[in-house]
């Protein structure tokens, strides 16, 4: 994960999301049923609207890697790792270009 000495708060479908680097991770705030859990395309991976974000709790292997690289270059951060305060670990990208 790469990290810069900013902080972003952004409308993400509906939802304030702060992520501020510190440490070795990001704070990521969110409901985590905004997260968008299912691309069935690369298509589909370059329409998303920016803001969107999506992630698995699987370590983002329920995404083909032609679909992460995809993500990824809509990304300036690239996967993150966030954990809910139920203690899920997801694995997001937000598309943020």
């Amino acid at each position: 994960m790469s990290h810069s000495e900013q902080q972003w708060d952004m409308q993400i479908q509906g939802h304030t999301t702060n992520i501020s680097p510190g440490g070795s991770a990001c704070a990521l705030t969110l409901d985590p049923a905004s997260i968008i859990q299912k691309v069935v395309s690369v298509k589909e991976a370059r329409t998303l609207p920016r803001g969107s974000v999506v992630g698995d709790l699987h370590g983002g292997l329920t995404f083909t890697d032609a679909i992460a690289t995809a993500l990824e270059a809509r990304s300036a951060g690239g996967w993150q790792e966030w954990k809910t305060s139920l203690g899920e670990i997801w694995t997001v990208i937000v598309l943020n270009r």
